[in-house]
């Protein structure tokens, strides 16, 4: 029960903080013009391409989510982040069943939710907005994997220059493919990464907390 407050506490914290921003900019800039969700891409996807293309992306995400970045680790710097309390996932390993209430609200909410709404919905759209689709994609990408390298510095993590570049090509790597996903292959909605950013962090929650 206490991983699920505190899951929740994350959950809200999150949602303040990374919607902040994008709240005020619509109040006072947008909000005549159009709805906050609407504005920041929480709307129905709608696929304006073809199915094989979306095939291939799928196929794409598919492999580029399960390459296992961390064969390029050294075992030692491995090591010392399995056993940071400070790494969020930490706290799902071994307790199987246990893991998927809290997991769930921190995977799909407080991660998934919060962050597509500050990094597809409000910086990628306004990047996209003023460069074109692609700067503004590669720039949010950019930006998102940047902050994962803060996080870890934030968190007082020493974990060295190679790790920090291998999180920065990973993460952004994944931001690149989430932005495409909407405002290629979709409408412009968030809603597609949501659900491909949840799910991806929720099975490694799933493969952490049963493992």
């Amino acid at each position: 029960m206490e991983l699920v407050i505190s899951s929740i506490t994350t959950m809200f914290v999150n949602l303040i903080l990374f919607s902040s921003v994008p709240a005020a900019w619509w109040f006072f800039r947008h909000r005549k013009e159009e709805g906050f969700f609407q504005w920041v891409g929480l709307y129905k996807p709608q696929l304006k391409t073809k199915w094989y293309v979306l095939l291939a992306f799928a196929v794409l995400y598919y492999f580029f989510y399960n390459f296992d970045f961390t064969q390029f680790i050294d075992p030692k710097t491995l090591e010392y982040i399995e056993d940071s309390s400070s790494i969020s996932g930490n706290v799902f390993a071994g307790i199987g069943a246990a893991a998927i209430l809290p997991a769930f609200i921190q995977n799909f909410i407080a991660n998934g939710v919060a962050e597509e709404i500050l990094y597809r919905g409000f910086l990628c759209k306004r990047f996209c907005s003023k460069a074109g689709i692609v700067k503004g994609v590669l720039l949010q990408a950019v930006l998102f994997g940047l902050m994962h390298n803060i996080l870890y510095v934030i968190a007082g993590l020493d974990v060295g220059l190679w790790y920090h570049t291998l999180v920065f090509i990973f993460t952004g790597m994944g931001a690149l493919l989430l932005g495409c996903l909407n405002e290629k292959l979709f409408n412009g909605s968030i809603l597609p990464s949501i659900l491909l950013h949840g799910t991806g962090n929720f099975i490694v929650s799933m493969l952490v907390a049963f493992s």
